[in-house]
């Protein structure tokens, strides 16, 4: 199949119609690469805020993958939000025997699982059959 001739530009004629641009417009290189750039942007952000949900999912997940990675290439790396500090969580559970508190809150620790199949947990479910351990008495 023989190869179709790009349409886009080249680098080339570019160059040189910026440089035609430059002579017209008496402005410096930059600045109308500057506003040129600007002008661009603006166009593109209305394709895609007019046309955004024409685009297929796959096509949405790109787009927002090519945004999110171009926003997160800057310099300045974006700080973590500091941790808000937590205050301890008053027990729920106690055991007797050795003074172990729990809050009830995560893993249940050790010390209450190796309690469960203990002599003292049968004889204390035998008085408590609604709770698996003894409440804290505060």
């Amino acid at each position: 199949m023989p190869r179709k001739p790009s349409t886009a530009p080249s680098a080339s004629s570019m160059k040189a119609s910026l440089a035609a641009a430059v002579a017209r417009s008496g402005m410096d290189e930059s600045a109308l690469l500057r506003a040129a750039t600007k002008e661009a942007f603006e166009r593109a952000l209305v394709l895609l805020t007019t046309s955004y949900a024409d685009f297929s999912p796959e096509q949405q997940r790109r787009i927002q993958a090519a945004v999110d990675s171009a926003g997160s290439s800057s310099t300045a790396t974006r700080a973590k939000p500091a941790k808000i500090p937590r205050e301890a969580l008053p027990p729920r559970f106690w055991l007797p025997h050795s003074g172990a508190t729990w809050s009830g809150r995560g893993r249940i620790p050790g010390a209450f699982l190796a309690w469960e199949g203990t002599v003292a947990h049968t004889e204390w479910k035998k008085t408590h059959p609604d709770q698996r351990f003894p409440s804290y008495p505060g």
